[in-house]
């Protein structure tokens, strides 16, 4: 761990030779990444000029991750503040994140209404709803595995996958592997993440609904970035 003085120095020489630096949040799913630069620092606080829509998300997350050619890694650092008008965001305790932060070359996106699905081995049926969606992967939660005991599925097994995206008419069968199984503490649901096999055709139909679904979440950035804007005004 980088000690706090040396990180504010770090952080002084930015400011001094107006050094960029990129900041990392996630919205619905979607990578919210945007140039950033140091304005201010005082007593362990930094004071950060972004973007609109990072400054929406460091609202939302109440935290967000740092890169700069200045810093060995990444950075992860608490928000204090958010001026969505002035674009202006304080952050402080900062640590380290490791050098793998951002680095994720595919768009996971989480549904904005209810998909059910289904897993199917060639022998046993699983319903569930869509937790996630990649061109490469799908995550699933299932409460099967609650009701009916030992029924789930272990990692490395082959599955299908059946689920209609949006908009769609005809159901969609993927074959896949089951790549991780994970119990989220204090639910009855069971997480299945599923690489999905290589399907030029399939890639095609998610990657057509993971674009819309990141047109619409800029849509709703906007909206909710404007409404922060009118009721600060309000206040004011």
């Amino acid at each position: 761990m980088v000690p706090k003085d040396e990180m504010m120095h770090r952080f002084g020489e930015m400011l001094k030779t107006q050094t960029p630096l990129t900041l990392l949040n996630t919205y619905r799913g979607f990578s919210i990444s945007h140039p950033a630069s140091v304005k201010a620092i005082s007593e362990g606080y930094v004071a950060l000029l972004v973007h609109e829509y990072q400054a929406v998300a460091m609202a939302l997350e109440g935290k967000t991750h740092i890169q700069s050619p200045l810093l060995s890694e990444a950075v992860r650092a608490n928000v204090v503040s958010v001026d969505v008008v002035e674009k202006q965001v304080v952050v402080t305790e900062f640590v380290e994140a490791g050098s793998t932060v951002g680095q994720r070359t595919y768009t996971r996106v989480h549904p904005n209404e209810p998909i059910d699905a289904e897993i199917y081995d060639g022998q046993r049926r699983i319903g569930g709803k869509l937790a996630d969606i990649s061109t490469k992967g799908i995550g699933v939660f299932t409460f099967a595995a609650y009701i009916y005991g030992d029924l789930s599925f272990d990692q490395g097994k082959e599955v299908f996958i059946d689920f209609r995206p949006p908009e769609m008419e005809k159901i969609m069968r993927f074959k896949g592997r089951v790549t991780s199984v994970v119990h989220p503490e204090g639910t009855f649901l069971q997480r299945l993440g599923v690489q999905i096999f290589h399907d030029a055709e399939m890639e095609a139909v998610l990657q057509e609904y993971i674009t819309k679904r990141q047109e619409e979440t800029e849509r709703e950035l906007h909206l909710i970035y404007e409404s922060m804007c009118r009721e600060k005004t309000e206040k004011a």
